[in-house]
């Protein structure tokens, strides 16, 4: 028999729990046996694109219950009645399911004015179908829309959180979606998925979807990667092909600069970059790096270390080769300074004289910007020794840049593992 939740690539985790729903749904009898109580509804919470609304279908379509879909398309006072009329609807027609689909989309009101009729309405259908056997799913973005009233156990107790695609999931959507079309065979899947790490299901398939219409406009036979690397630039990092024209010598200080993030990067935390480019971005940034880095390797001081280490890299490199300030440094800045600070007075890592009760402490205050200037002075010059000790490395990644623009994930790879 068929498994309908294989239609969802990757979330293993989410994919055991609706089943786990679904056979409860099925086989009630086995469950009440147990001293199991039913489920009355079930919550799934996440970011816009994440696959929501596709796991309720899944778990809609695994059991034989008549579903009623309720999404918010009249005025408030038409939508409330069909909200009524769709619960009503549901009960008659039992064994049921109602989708509230989007259902902090339900009522206008903010997070803080939670008491909308819309809610209220919801509550009462809820409560009034208790006792028949109709099981409730709920999609949302913004969970703190929805009145804690309604989420609790009784009502739509059950809560799954839906998180952005992790590295492997992605890489399996990533692969999903190509091999959908013969045109699309033969490409850096690792690659292509560390470039969208952290964005959404649509956001993969619609950059596929733009890499084929790229590749349709030249007249190509198949998609290249070329084509995936220029949509992922347009959607995902706002770098369009148009963006800008810089100078040869802007061009160059760009690429030691955005070299010198990566050189960093791998250095101290191998693997981790996932696109460079020196393309100039809609807002007029030139150049930009972005990194993947597993969750659990956040909350350490060696992590925060390398973060100030790597956001200092571009300054840097720009600064050794050039031998000048760089005047394109300042996010980088704000960036290193962030971290430094969260060191020094949130975690008191520098000691317990800089933590700030009084903000009006000023040798308090002092010694924590001590603190902070030290932190920032030591690893900038670490940073500086490391990339003169790889400068080989350094200009071999910026030269090219300056002959590809962009490098991905296995470019990187590439470079660098001939030269470390």
């Amino acid at each position: 028999m068929k498994d309908i939740f294989e239609e969802i690539v990757g979330y293993e985790d989410i994919k055991s729990e609706l089943r786990i729903i679904s056979d409860m749904l099925n086989n009630p009898d086995v469950y009440k046996e147990m001293g199991v109580s039913i489920n009355n509804g079930l919550i799934l919470i996440g970011e816009p694109g994440t696959g929501k609304t596709t796991m309720a279908n899944c778990l809609m379509k695994s059991t034989n219950r008549n579903a009623y879909v309720c999404r918010k398309k009249a005025s408030d006072g038409e939508f409330v009645k069909h909200i009524v009329e769709t619960f009503e609807i549901a009960k008659s027609n039992a064994p049921s399911i109602v989708l509230l689909d989007d259902l902090d989309k339900f009522s206008n009101e903010d997070e803080d004015h939670n008491d909308a009729e819309e809610y209220v309405t919801v509550q009462s259908c809820i409560d009034e179908i208790r006792a028949a056997d109709v099981f409730v799913i709920a999609t949302v973005n913004n969970a703190r829309k929805i009145p804690r009233s309604l989420l609790r156990p009784g009502r739509i107790g059950k809560k799954i959180k839906v998180h952005m695609p992790q590295h492997n999931e992605a890489e399996a959507i990533v692969k999903h979606y190509l091999e959908k079309s013969d045109r699309c065979k033969n490409l850096d899947a690792v690659s292509i998925a560390r470039m969208l790490s952290d964005e959404s299901c649509a956001t993969l398939e619609n950059v596929i979807e733009c890499a084929a219409m790229k590749a349709a406009y030249s007249r190509q036979e198949r998609v290249e990667m070329k084509n995936i690397i220029d949509a992922c630039l347009d959607l995902v990092f706002e770098a369009p092909e148009c963006a800008g024209h810089l100078s040869e010598y802007t061009l160059r200080k760009t690429a030691y600069h955005e070299a010198g993030h990566a050189i960093a990067a791998e250095i101290l935390d191998p693997g981790s970059v996932r696109i460079v480019s020196i393309r100039e971005t809609e807002e007029g940034d030139y150049g930009l790096v972005r990194y993947f880095r597993p969750r659990e390797n956040y909350d350490n001081a060696e992590y925060y270390e390398n973060t100030i280490k790597i956001s200092l890299a571009g300054k840097a490199a720009t600064e050794i080769i050039f031998g000048e300030t760089d005047m394109g440094a300042n996010t980088d800045l704000h960036n290193a300074f962030d971290k430094a600070k969260y060191m020094v007075d949130n975690q008191c890592m520098y000691g317990f004289q800089n933590w700030i009760e009084d903000n009006h402490a000023e040798y308090v205050a002092e010694n924590r910007n001590h603190a902070i200037s030290m932190v920032m002075e030591r690893n900038y010059i670490e940073v500086k020794k490391l990339l003169v000790e790889h400068r080989e490395l350094l200009d071999g990644l910026a030269e090219a840049l300056l002959q590809n623009v962009t490098l991905v994930y296995s470019d990187v790879q590439k470079i660098c593992s001939s030269n470390i």
